[in-house]
């Protein structure tokens, strides 16, 4: 369409702006290019002088040589930092503008917003705003027409005269266009139209009104986010640390935030988003590695992974109702109530005797009762430790002597007043009560369920004192459905900082210890909870077939489609391989760049990958044990897909055996859920039932080269009905 010679000026006048910021990144890129150069140069004549002149130096001009280097190693680590910035801006130096006139004012400004904030060096006027500052939030937020934005001096009110959008690629200008919505649905659908990356990217362009205010949310102590599939919730936690780290540099800095994450393959998938906005990684944590750092030395036990696993196997009903039972808010109530009362029923105050000095039963009672506020394994600590001092001191002063055999004796006659000489033996007795009994089951004798690691983790903490995550000052949590609410009240006695919680309660990979939205704010009753409903992953047309699988009413899908999901039977297992590897040579001739063949279990996965490995198909293979994402074809199981996202999606194996029950219905959802443009569906003998609203096909297709063989709406490919 032809540009009226007034938009032809205006996009003349942007262009001509564009290259004056360029100019202008140019000329700093090269500054602390030469900063950087002389640094180092300056780095090593200090380093070569001090250690000329070592020995001719007093101690004071060695430590003031050695400061004076230290120091340039900081300015020079600060100006790379710079430049990696005014690269990454080189590349795209910013992505939207909103046009501003406050109140009582008769001009107004044009506000260029993009990944980093960049001043003009001579006039120190902004010419580029980072998308966390204060006026950024008027092109996330509003409209054209009456605005405001919020500073630490207060807030300033004023009108939107004009939004616009860009995307600046390499440097170019490909595309603007003026916009007097927020963030427009054009700019948003060419942008998840395009394919997915090795890794998950920055959305600064295209963060909407919703996200943004969970983004900004600076009140929040714990903010819980539920998101349906595909909401970008991952991605806006993120956004959320980088916002928090950017508005609150002064005081915190990526070294006080931890990501509890699912597994360390979805920790390198989303590795790459706080780099891109100019922050620092951060440290990573799960919970395998918190049952590893208290149970090494206490007992072996069942890992979640391994959980999942058997119960995908098969599902032991007096197995599922134990975890029933330890997945609940009164769980926690009780297992509390029970450890607190242990010092008060369970303690028998006694006398202490050595080297012919004693201590009274009274005043072994008043010391343990001093320390009422400790945990109990503390305080029988705390009245050793002061009766070993009396003992000592009192000894000493008749002319005896103290060994460590006497420090021994006394330790051991406290610790025998109390009946549990630990907090496993504390936990155990827990499921002496008549109503619990038969609840606690280990695997073998030195084994115990995953159901039981995080209770006793629990009473672990509830009765010693432990070493927590103090320098920790936000914690970002993400799969939330997955944790229990013990898990909740560990994280709560190990991290007393604020949180990001996150999750989808539709996602959950063991439904007999789901927890819900509800269930968190048990155990954080102080919380701020909000809900992203819009999915922007897939298409309209995945989105619904996945809604048919595991309805979610509050979903709204974005108007975004494609082609229909396929599901192509097979006559058996040969031909499914032959199939899939017909859609993955399709997928290697076509424009998408990552594919996912998801299967229900890793042992399925597995062998699926070594059958398309021997007939000369190139793919990767992640497990439990994989520890980086993979770029290209992908195969691996649904609870590790989880939070990842591809081009196309392969489920195989979608028969009525494999995919039967509640558990299974969930893997089903979470595997189609992963696909954002195309979703290829196989089986060999009887469809799931959960599959039932599609069309059932009745033979197999091979799928050829053309065209027409694709996309042809035969019996043996069935598109949603």
């Amino acid at each position: 369409m032809a540009l009226t010679g007034a938009q032809a000026r205006d996009e003349e006048r942007e262009r001509r702006y564009l290259a004056e910021t360029l100019e202008l990144l140019g000329a700093e890129l090269e500054r602390l290019t030469g900063d950087i150069d002389g640094s180092v140069r300056s780095i090593e004549e200090r380093k070569r002088h001090l250690w000329t002149n070592l020995r001719d130096m007093d101690f004071a001009e060695k430590a003031n040589y050695r400061g004076e280097v230290d120091m340039s190693v900081r300015l020079a680590e600060h100006a790379v930092m710079l430049r990696k910035r005014v690269e990454r801006l080189l590349e795209s130096p910013y992505f939207g503008r909103v046009d501003f006139r406050g109140n009582g004012h008769a001009v107004g400004g044009a506000f260029y917003i993009g990944v980093h904030n960049f001043s003009d060096p001579e006039t120190q006027e902004i010419v580029i705003h980072d998308w966390r500052a204060p006026v950024s939030s008027l092109y996330y937020d509003f409209e054209t027409g009456e605005a405001f934005f919020g500073t630490p001096k207060g807030t300033t009110f004023g009108e939107i005269t004009g939004k616009r959008q860009y995307k600046i690629q390499d440097g170019r200008l490909k595309y603007m266009f003026d916009s007097a919505l927020n963030i427009g649905d054009e700019v948003l659908q060419r942008e998840l139209s395009e394919s997915a990356d090795d890794r998950m990217k920055n959305i600064v362009a295209t963060i909407q009104r919703e996200q943004n205010a969970v983004i900004r949310n600076e009140t929040a102590r714990v903010l819980i986010l539920q998101g349906v599939a595909g909401s970008g919730k991952t991605s806006i936690a993120l956004h959320r640390v980088a916002f928090l780290l950017y508005r609150f540099k002064d005081t915190l800095s990526s070294d006080n935030v931890m990501i509890l994450s699912p597994n360390r393959v979805f920790g390198d998938y989303i590795a790459d988003v706080l780099p891109e906005l100019g922050e620092e990684q951060v440290a990573e944590i799960d919970f395998d590695r918190i049952a590893g750092r208290f149970l090494a030395k206490v007992t072996e036990y069942e890992t979640f992974s391994e959980q999942v696993v058997k119960l995908l196997d098969h599902v032991d009903e007096a197995a599922a109702e134990r975890m029933r039972y330890k997945a609940t808010p009164e769980f926690v109530t009780d297992l509390d109530a029970w450890i607190t009362s242990r010092a008060d029923e369970e303690f028998v105050p006694g006398e202490i005797e050595r080297k012919t000095q004693r201590l009274s039963a009274d005043w072994v009672a008043d010391a343990f009762e001093e320390s009422r506020a400790l945990p109990v394994f503390t305080r029988l600590d705390h009245v050793a430790n002061t009766a070993v001092h009396l003992l000592k001191n009192k000894t000493r002063d008749r002319g005896g002597k103290w060994s460590a055999a006497d420090t021994t004796s006394v330790r051991k006659q406290v610790r025998a007043m109390f009946a549990y000489k630990d907090a496993f033996a504390i936990y155990k007795a827990f499921y002496s009560d008549p109503a619990r009994r038969g609840l606690f089951q280990p695997l073998g004798r030195k084994k115990i369920e995953y159901a039981d690691v995080f209770p006793l983790i629990y009473t672990m903490i509830r009765t010693a004192r432990q070493e927590n995550y103090g320098h920790i000052r936000h914690l970002l949590v993400d799969e939330m459905q997955d944790y229990t609410p013990v898990q909740y009240a560990v994280l709560r006695e190990l991290f007393s900082c604020k949180m990001t919680i996150l999750g989808d309660a539709n996602q959950s990979v063991n439904p007999f210890s789901s927890s819900s939205l509800s269930t968190i704010q048990s155990i954080f009753p102080e919380a701020d909870s909000l809900e992203l409903c819009k999915s922007y992953r897939s298409t309209a047309e995945i989105t619904e077939f996945a809604q048919n699988i595991s309805r979610n009413d509050k979903l709204v899908p974005i108007a975004r489609h494609g082609l229909p999901p396929r599901i192509i039977a097979c006559t058996e297992q040969r031909e499914q391989e032959t199939q899939i590897q017909g859609l993955i040579e399709r997928h290697s001739r076509g424009d998408h760049r990552s594919l996912g063949i998801i299967c229900k279990t890793v042992g399925q996965a597995e062998a699926l990958y070594r059958a398309l490995s021997d007939a000369g198909v190139e793919l990767a293979f992640l497990d439990y044990d994989s520890t980086a994402f993979a770029a290209g074809v992908i195969v691996t199981s649904a609870h590790i897909s989880k939070g990842l996202e591809f081009d196309s999606v392969i489920v195989p194996h979608v028969n009525d055996a494999n995919y039967a029950n509640e558990m299974d219905r969930g893997m089903l959802y979470i595997a189609c859920t992963r696909a954002m443009h195309e979703l290829h569906l196989t089986h060999d003998g009887p469809l799931s039932h959960f599959l039932a609203f599609t069309k059932e096909p009745t033979s197999g297709l091979a799928v050829d080269d053309t065209e027409t063989a694709r996309m042809d709406d035969r019996a043996t490919e069935a598109p949603v009905a």
